[in-house]
């Protein structure tokens, strides 16, 4: 009996391992995020300052989450950085914790801060909103 049981071990423990090798693997392709795509001639991308929501749920709990956004412009554009997260820093903490964390906030984030922006002097021609980092604490 223990001779199967050893046998077995020998064919089972190089699959094991292989199994976890591949899951590591795997999980270093997701952490990685792709390189981001190369501005096109005449343009540049913006780094806003971090943002930093505070938001409180229905039970009173408070919840916090940090977001860098990087903004696609021509290299023309005159856009204040500082005046354009603070702004987008008041729209996202007047949202309600459920709403934001009700599905994926990312595509919800992208296209309110490209409409935010958009609506600024020198942001007219902002073609998109990258995010660059979220966390969720």
């Amino acid at each position: 009996m223990m001779r199967r049981a050893f046998l077995a071990g020998l064919v089972l423990f190089p699959l094991a391992a292989a199994a976890e090798e591949k899951k590591k693997e795997d999980k270093k392709k997701d952490s990685k995020g792709g390189p981001l795509p190369i501005p096109a001639k005449g343009q540049r991308y913006a780094r806003l300052p971090t943002i930093a929501l505070e938001l409180w749920d229905g039970y009173g709990n408070f919840h916090l989450s940090t977001v860098d956004l990087l903004l696609l412009v021509p290299e023309e554009a005159k856009i204040s950085e500082k005046v354009v997260s603070d702004k987008m820093r008041k729209v996202l903490n007047g949202i309600p914790y459920e709403e934001y964390m009700s599905g994926n906030p990312a595509p919800m984030i992208k296209a309110t801060m490209l409409e935010l922006v958009r609506k600024e002097p020198g942001g007219e021609q902002t073609i998109e909103v990258l995010i660059s980092k979220m966390l969720f604490r």
